[in-house]
Formats: C-alpha cells, sequence, structure tokens
C-alpha cells in the first residue's frame, strides 16, 4: 500500500438489503366547531319624564285717586234792557269749556279740552240778551281711575310617558366549519436483496510485539488483533450498502 504496508487485496460479491423511503400524505376535510355570538335586540318599555314649567297670570284694577288741574271757560249771556216791553223769561245756553292736563309720560303734561252748553233762564222787560266775553279759571278735581297690577306665577309640572327602548343581548350559536387536514407518515418500501460488490484488504502488523504479549494469551486480543488488521471497501455507487465479509 501507499503507506508501506503488506496487504492482500480481496474482491468479492455479496448479497446487500436496500429500502426506498417514501412520505404517504393524506388530505381531507375535517369538521371543526365553535361558538359565536348574536346580537339580539328586544323591545323594553321604559318611563321618561319631562319637566316643565307653567305660567299663572292674574291682573287686577285697583282705585287711585288722582288730582287734576282743569282749566274751566265760559261765556256768559248778559241781559241788556232798554225798559220797554212786557216781562219776558227765556232760556239761553251759556258756552262752558274745561280743560284737563294728563300726565302722558313721567313729567309731560297733555291738555284735553271739552265745552258744553249749560241752560240759563233770564227774565226782564224789553230786554235782549247777548254773549259776553269768555271767562276761565283754574279748577282742582279729584278723580278716581283703575291702576292695572300683574302677579305671576311659575308651577314645575312633571309630565311622564312611557318610550320603547332597544336593549342588546348576546346569544351564544354552536357553528362548524370545514377546514383542511393533512397526515404525513414516513413510510419505507419493502426490503430488496441485490448483489454488490466488496473489497477486502487483509495487512499484516508489522509492529514489534511487546515482551508478554502473544496472540494466544486471550480470545479478546485475538480479535482485537485481526480487526485492526482488516479492512472491508465498498463501492458507493448505485446506492449499495456495505457489507460484511464472510
Amino acid at each position: 500500500t501507499s503507506d508501506g504496508r503488506l496487504c492482500v487485496i480481496k474482491d468479492e460479491t455479496v448479497d446487500k438489503v436496500s429500502k426506498s423511503p417514501i412520505l404517504e400524505c393524506t388530505h381531507k376535510n375535517v369538521e371543526q366547531c365553535h361558538y359565536t355570538y348574536i346580537t339580539q335586540f328586544k323591545p323594553s318599555q321604559e318611563e321618561v319624564c319631562e319637566e316643565n314649567y307653567e305660567k299663572l297670570c292674574q291682573i287686577t284694577y285697583n282705585k287711585k285717586a288722582i288730582r287734576e288741574t282743569v282749566k274751566k271757560c265760559y261765556r256768559p249771556t248778559e241781559k241788556v234792557c232798554n225798559g220797554q216791553g212786557e216781562d219776558q223769561c227765556s232760556t239761553v245756553y251759556e258756552s262752558s269749556c274745561s280743560t284737563r292736563y294728563i300726565e302722558k309720560q313721567p313729567g309731560k303734561f297733555v291738555g284735553d279740552t271739552s265745552c258744553e252748553k249749560l241752560p240759563k233762564t233770564l227774565c226782564g222787560v224789553g230786554c235782549v240778551y247777548e254773549e259776553g266775553e269768555e271767562e276761565c279759571h283754574d279748577k282742582e278735581v279729584d278723580t278716581v281711575v283703575d291702576v292695572p297690577e300683574e302677579s305671576c306665577d311659575l308651577n314645575p309640572q312633571k309630565t311622564c310617558r312611557l318610550a320603547t327602548k332597544l336593549v342588546p343581548s348576546l346569544t351564544p350559536k354552536h357553528e362548524c366549519t370545514q377546514v383542511p387536514k393533512e397526515t404525513c407518515i414516513l413510510k419505507f418500501s419493502s426490503p430488496e436483496v441485490t448483489k454488490g460488490p466488496l473489497k477486502t484488504e487483509w495487512c499484516i502488523d508489522e509492529s514489534p510485539v511487546q515482551p508478554g504479549e502473544s496472540y494466544g494469551d486471550s480470545q479478546d486480543q485475538g480479535l482485537q488483533t485481526f480487526a485492526r488488521n482488516q479492512k472491508s471497501y465498498e463501492p458507493k455507487s448505485g446506492g449499495a450498502q456495505v457489507g460484511t465479509p464472510r
């Protein structure tokens, strides 16, 4: 050999057992179930109240005395007699006008004037009647007026009614679906026995013998020495397996 040992090479044909790996997968649909929750609404009645306010007002009239200044004017009828004729009596009417000052706004007065004819009986002999000059004078008059006064009050009122509202709730429901499932198993084909080459090398151990060492001392030492000097070779082409020499 290349390392200088003395060997005997033997080529022979031996039987070998081979198996091929096979991956077998199965596909099928399986049923998987779970719970889903459905939202449902149920009608429910509840009382809804609103608070409002009612306004109540009342107007009353109170008597109030007011002193007003009135301007009084009139034209007197004068009797003019000349002393002739019979004694005669007649009714004449004198014009009488009056003016009132009414306070329309604080500090502002407005005059209200009205006139009327006042009857007057005059008697005389051979007399005629003539209207004289107008005479005026101021007069204070007390009058009673109605003064309105309003009083109001608020009364709370609570109004209630029934209202329908939807209340949600969750209901469980059992639901199933089809899902794919894959199951794989690694198997081997049936064993086949084929012929294959085997190369064996028998070499001599030329190492010096140690004192006290012999091949016949024990059976284990002999087997170890035999195994140390034996090599087997097998070509790797064609997927052949290493065999043992026979």
